[in-house]
C-alpha cells in the first residue's frame, strides 16, 4: 500500500483539516503554518503496517504542532538580536558545501589504498608508541563440570596439536552450548586476566611454551583443560587483526587528509596567479 493511500485511511487523526478534494490536503495547522499530506507521507515508511502508520502519523503530527507552538512563542518573546541567525546559517551552509566538496573529490577510494609495505612501515614506525607493558598469551581451553564423562575425550583432542587443529569441529560439537570453551588460535589475551580466571599460577613464564604448554587442573566446581599456544612479554600495535585494520584505516584517512590539503593548496595558488583573490599588501 502506498504512503498516499495509507494516509487517506489514517488521516482521521486530522479530522476537520483534511479536504478530500484538495490535491495536497492539509493534515495539521498551527499559527498559520500548515503541514501537508505529502510532507507527512514522506516521513512514513511504505513498509509500515496500517496500524503502525497510524501511530507514527499521530506522533509526527503532535510533534509538528508542538514545534510550531514553540517557534511562535520564541518569535514572540526573544529580542531581535537573538532571532537573527543569518550569520550562523550562512556559516553552516558554507561548511556543508565544503564537506560535500571534500566527499566529492575523495569519492574514488582507489586513490587512498594502503599497500602492505606502507602498512608495515607505519607499524614499525609507531610500534614503540603503542607498546603496552602487559604480558599477552594465546590459548585454547575447555571448562567442564567435575566428573564430566567427556573430559577424557576432550583432553585427548585438545592436548594433541594435530588433532586439536584438524578436529576442532569435533571439540565444538562435544562442548555444544553446555560447556565453556575457547578455541581461537589468533586472539591475544592478557596473561594476568587468564591467571585470575583459572586456578593456575605460572611462576616461570618464559617456559610456558616448553614445560607448561598443557595444563589440566580443577577447582571446587570445574575441571579445566588449557593449552598455551604463544606468549609475549609486551603487547604491541600489530597483535590482532582489529589493530592492523585500525592502522590501515588511520593511514587511509591520513592519505585523504593529505590529498584534500594538496587540492586546497593547488586551488589557492591558482586563484592567486589568476588574480581572483587579493591579500593585504598584494598588487595585481
Amino acid at each position: 500500500m502506498s504512503a498516499c493511500k495509507k494516509l487517506l485511511i489514517l488521516l482521521f487523526l486530522a479530522a476537520g483539516l483534511l479536504s478530500c478534494g484538495s490535491k495536497d490536503p492539509v493534515v495539521a495547522e498551527a499559527y498559520h503554518a500548515k503541514l501537508y499530506q505529502s510532507q507527512l507521507a514522506q516521513m512514513i515508511p511504505d513498509s509500515y503496517s496500517p496500524s503502525d502508520s497510524a501511530r507514527l502519523a499521530q506522533l509526527l503530527i503532535e510533534e509538528w504542532v508542538q514545534q510550531q507552538v514553540l517557534l511562535h512563542e520564541a518569535l514572540q518573546v526573544l529580542p531581535l538580536s537573538q532571532k537573527n541567525f543569518e550569520k550562523e546559517i550562512a556559516e553552516y551552509k558554507n561548511s556543508l558545501l565544503i564537506n560535500a566538496y571534500y566527499n566529492y573529490i575523495t569519492a574514488d577510494s582507489t586513490l587512498f589504498e594502503v599497500s602492505d609495505e606502507e602498512l608495515e612501515q607505519f607499524i614499525k614506525k609507531y610500534e614503540s608508541r603503542y607498546t603496552v607493558n602487559r604480558e599477552i598469551i594465546k590459548i585454547n581451553y575447555v571448562k567442564t563440570s567435575k566428573g564430566s564423562k567427556i573430559t577424557k575425550e576432550l583432553k585427548e583432542l585438545l592436548f594433541d596439536d594435530e588433532r586439536r587443529v584438524d578436529e576442532k569441529h569435533v571439540i565444538e560439537e562435544l562442548c555444544a552450548d553446555s560447556i565453556e570453551y575457547f578455541l581461537e588460535d589468533n586472539t591475544w589475551l592478557y596473561l594476568d586476566d587468564i591467571q585470575n580466571e583459572f586456578p593456575i599460577e605460572i611462576k616461570n613464564k618464559e617456559s610456558i611454551l616448553t614445560q607448561n604448554k598443557y595444563i589440566e587442573t580443577e577447582d571446587q566446581d570445574y575441571h579445566y583443560l588449557i593449552v598455551f599456544l604463544d606468549y609475549k612479554s609486551q603487547r604491541t600495535l600489530n597483535e590482532t587483526e582489529e589493530e592492523i585494520a585500525a592502522a590501515r584505516m588511520m593511514l587511509t584517512q591520513q592519505k585523504k587528509k593529505d590529498y584534500i590539503q594538496r587540492k586546497v593548496d593547488e586551488l589557492y595558488q591558482k586563484s592567486l596567479e589568476t588574480g581572483l583573490i587579493a591579500l593585504p599588501g598584494s598588487t595585481h
